[in-house]
């Protein structure tokens, strides 16, 4: 069983972005598609709890 993506620093969120880079580089496959969309939806929780910090 993999483990869900978790953000908890910027530094995470630097290589989360990095290895969305790299996965866009690759051929497609359901696996790609499945890593990409575990690091846009962590990214997104990381930046919606960051701007709940910032108000």
């Amino acid at each position: 069983m993999k483990l869900p993506i978790v953000i908890h620093t910027e530094e995470d969120y630097d290589r989360a972005q990095q290895r969305t880079e790299e996965l866009s580089a690759m051929p497609d496959s359901a696996d790609k598609e499945r890593e990409l969309h575990a690091l846009a939806e962590a990214m997104l929780a990381f930046e919606l709890r960051r701007d709940e910090a910032d108000d």
